[in-house]
């Protein structure tokens, strides 16, 4: 019989690989870094060095979505070495709506993270990495938890995650490991503290960009929605940006931003919307946005 099933409740992302804008360079999405504490330990805050570093993070991957969509999507949840605790906030029913979407963060005092990795530890998401597979097509996406620890990661692969822990038959191990992920990821999603003291919350403020650049101007639905183009603010023109983006087509361009241009770059993507048009070289882009998550500007040598 199956169990009920896991839905997440926010955003996903697949596993992508960024494009450096400097040297053309892939950048990986969930690099190798320091764990907090030892997998079985019993917590304990991150020392200075982890500070920061990536612990746990959830994709959605494969699917009906299109690559284009997933690849500017945000992971329903990544879990930071100074407890931060980062997903999609939502986004406005309107359109157009925001070029980017929002990325929130919440905190579970400084021993939070220590915690988790603990939980992840016991829901058997530490070991060598596992696929288990499911009963469902393949027009559903799986759930990616890639965990940090020991200065290793650990990929575990649900096609189809399942929930609660009662459901799994006795002696059914892969039954077990699959309910266990599904309440942790709840507690992470329902705002558990993990026994620490919630800290700060609010809108996260991107240190850098995934910039996708089409040559052509947005196409509204409604010509009446058209709205003049912006100028492109960086000194390097979008026509050199990064590298070629083969899922784009002709012309388009792929590329990270970070540092200096990227704090130039972020109030005019703030204030953009989907219809937003970008000014650059005397062609008018479309511009498809993805902030850079903590790990990934670090990996991009932001």
């Amino acid at each position: 019989m199956r169990r009920t099933a896991f839905i997440p409740s926010l955003g996903a992302i697949a596993l992508l690989v960024l494009a450096c804008t400097s040297a053309g360079t892939s950048v990986p999405s969930v690099p190798p870094a320091p764990s907090p504490t030892t997998p079985g330990g019993g917590g304990g805050s991150p020392s200075p060095a982890a500070a920061g570093a990536l612990v746990l993070r959830v994709v959605s991957q494969g699917g009906l979505l299109a690559p284009n969509a997933l690849r500017v999507q945000i992971p329903m949840l990544s879990v930071y070495a100074d407890d931060r605790i980062m997903s999609a906030g939502a986004v406005p029913a309107i359109y157009p709506g925001p070029l980017m979407t929002t990325v929130v963060f919440r905190s579970d005092g400084a021993d939070g993270a220590a915690a988790i990795l603990k939980a992840a530890t016991d829901a058997g998401l530490t070991g060598p990495d596992v696929t288990y597979p499911g009963g469902r097509g393949a027009d559903m996406p799986s759930t990616v938890i890639t965990v940090i620890h020991d200065g290793r990661r650990t990929v575990t692969t649900f096609a189809f995650l399942e929930a609660p822990a009662s459901l799994a038959a006795p002696g059914d191990s892969a039954g077990q490991v699959e309910a266990a992920a599904s309440a942790l990821l709840g507690r992470l999603q329902g705002g558990d503290t993990f026994g620490g003291t919630a800290g700060p919350e609010g809108a996260y403020e991107p240190l850098g960009y995934q910039v996708f650049a089409t040559p052509a101007a947005p196409a509204p639905s409604d010509s009446g929605l058209a709205r003049p183009p912006v100028d492109w603010p960086l000194a390097t023109p979008l026509a050199a940006l990064g590298k070629p983006d083969p899922l784009g087509g002709d012309g388009a361009r792929v590329g990270l931003v970070t540092g200096a241009d990227a704090a130039t770059l972020g109030p005019v993507l703030a204030n953009a919307s989907q219809l937003t048009g970008f000014r650059s070289g005397g062609q008018v882009w479309t511009l498809a946005v993805r902030p850079l998550l903590p790990d990934e500007v670090t990996a991009g040598g932001g």
